[in-house]
């Protein structure tokens, strides 16, 4: 895989198989939290909850683009008319040129890894650990920059000098496209959330799992266990197969 832009890390994603979607379709809590345990489930080498925010969404984008496609449509309604507008974008075109840039004036701290200070201020990246911490939560961003920077959170300017110095050294991924709307021609943004989208669309293509599940097993008689192990493309090849027969 290419190498994620903060880490540098190419971590290698086994295909999932249909236990492992169905225990993503089934699971609750925070979409975070599930895409966490769904990349666990792909590979017990990486620590996902320690990679950045950035690299996290991308990795999850990367995931999204090998199983579903490289086109990406959000729909939403236009705020002013209400009528319905989409926008399309490549995953390829959107993650190109994400890179991680250190500023001037920021510098890393010896003997800690992933800590930066500047101007006085030490703090390290939000990581998607964080981010399942206070996800949900009123006060989300306070609680984030909490975790992320060593006490005393700083007065408003110097945070927002910390909040750009972040921004650079991890881009953000999330973040509002712009579309027209088609009724009105008002220029909207669209908003999108990466780990919202991917568990919503893996959750929804889920749902087709127990129809492939009953064709094949009406077909070779081979028992739901064997089944939800094949590979998501394996098992789909089979499913098309005795349709395509049928």
């Amino acid at each position: 895989m290419t190498p994620l832009p903060v880490s540098g890390l190419g971590p290698e994603l086994r295909q999932p198989n249909g236990a492992d979607e169905l225990a993503l379709s089934e699971a609750t809590g925070s979409p975070v939290a599930r895409s966490l345990a769904f990349l666990s489930a792909l590979s017990a080498e990486g620590d996902w909850a320690a990679l950045t925010v950035t690299d996290f969404e991308v990795l999850l984008l990367r995931l999204r683009e090998r199983l579903l496609g490289n086109i990406c449509d959000l729909a939403f309604a236009c705020p002013r008319c209400r009528a319905p507008v989409e926008v399309s974008f490549l995953i390829s075109d959107f993650l190109d040129g994400l890179r991680s840039r250190q500023p001037a004036g920021v510098d890393a701290v010896p003997g800690r890894a992933g800590w930066y200070r500047c101007g006085g201020v030490t703090f390290r990246l939000p990581t998607a650990g964080d981010q399942a911490a206070v996800e949900g939560r009123p006060d989300a961003l306070r609680r984030l920059l909490e975790r992320c920077i060593e006490t005393p959170v700083p007065a408003a300017r110097r945070r927002a000098r910390i909040e750009r110095a972040m921004a650079a050294l991890a881009p953000e991924v999330s973040r509002p496209l712009v579309g027209a709307c088609p009724e009105c021609g008002e220029s909207v943004e669209a908003p999108f959330h990466v780990t919202a989208l991917v568990v919503g669309e893996l959750t929804r293509e889920a749902a087709n799992l127990h129809d492939e599940v009953d064709l094949i097993a009406r077909a070779y008689h081979w028992p739901e266990s064997d089944i939800l192990q094949l590979p998501r493309q394996r098992r789909r090849a089979y499913a098309r197969r005795i349709r395509e027969a049928a």
